[in-house]
């Protein structure tokens, strides 16, 4: 049984509306068993109707209408309110179910952990066969299997939050937040005390012409967190993954497909840097298309 406890997850969420209410109904979808749950959209400069889906969805969450567009502005105007820990911080295209969140705020309760993530579900039953060919070598790679391939939700305590302060405004808040802390300060979950599996459930996009843009924009957050914001807490980079990628794959149809994407997106990051353009937000169109389909 998992200890009863208060916690907030907090969902920073720019144009939604495709996806919003399917994370939130997830969310709400388990029995709480006693836990004391408060859930915050955090919506940031919206053109669509994020905020009314949002509030139809869940109408006991606080759902925040901000006006201008920062996933880290996001959270850190939620992080203003009273809000109580630890606290959960969950992409709106990402599922994530209610025990899955209670054992990450249960572990964030021990003493030393500051920052705790899910084990990582990705659903390919609607991508194409390039991406299940890339996804097949991206799964043994150290990065994937050590529970650091972006789980699209991440956990900080009440002291984690002290240390760290607000958010900077960067693209990669995940990775900031990684190297933040030493391997002993964070925690991958992959079950609770129960035995039940913790995990998130990611769609990636449906091509490989949209991966190739959002692994541009990670080359680009993760540079940028090197440059601005160095650590001594160096995380497992998908950049030292080539050789690794040669050794655990057997597939060379699969090699080629994976690394024909990560090269593509490094130079596409690049040109992008080039031009100017590093800072404007790319973000996969193609799975959030399907959401509102099915919905």
């Amino acid at each position: 049984m998992l200890e009863n406890g208060t916690f907030t997850v907090i969902i920073p969420a720019h144009n939604e509306e495709s996806v919003i209410a399917r994370c939130l109904a997830t969310i709400q979808r388990d029995d709480h068993d006693g836990h004391a749950m408060t859930i915050v959209v955090a919506a940031n400069g919206c053109s669509d109707r994020t905020v009314e889906v949002a509030r139809a969805a869940a109408p006991d969450a606080l759902v925040l209408d901000l006006a201008h567009g920062s996933k880290t502005g996001a959270i850190n105007a939620a992080n203003r309110h009273a809000l109580p820990f630890p606290r959960i911080v969950l992409d709106a295209d990402v599922e994530c179910g209610f025990h899955s969140l209670a054992a990450l705020a249960q572990v964030l309760r021990q003493p030393g952990i500051m920052a705790a993530a899910p084990q990582i579900r990705i659903d390919l039953a609607h991508c194409n066969w390039a991406m299940k060919a890339y996804y097949r070598v991206w799964s043994r790679q150290p990065y994937a299997r050590a529970g650091k391939g972006g789980a699209g939700c991440y956990g900080l305590s009440a002291a984690a939050l002290s240390r760290i302060g607000e958010f900077p405004a960067i693209i990669g808040d995940d990775l900031w937040i990684h190297t933040r802390f030493a391997d002993h300060e964070r925690c991958y979950v992959s079950e609770d005390t129960e035995g039940r599996p913790v995990f998130s459930v990611v769609y990636p996009p449906r091509t490989a012409i949209e991966q190739i843009r959002i692994e541009a924009r990670r080359f680009i957050g993760t540079a940028e967190v090197h440059r601005l914001h160095p650590s001594p807490h160096v995380a497992i980079s998908e950049e030292s993954g080539g050789l690794a990628a040669f050794r655990n794959s057997g597939n060379i149809k699969d090699l080629l497909v994976y690394f024909t994407i990560k090269i593509s997106a490094r130079l596409l990051a690049k040109w992008r840097l080039i031009r100017g353009r590093g800072r404007n937000w790319s973000r996969d169109v193609s799975s959030r298309v399907l959401a509102k389909t099915d919905a």
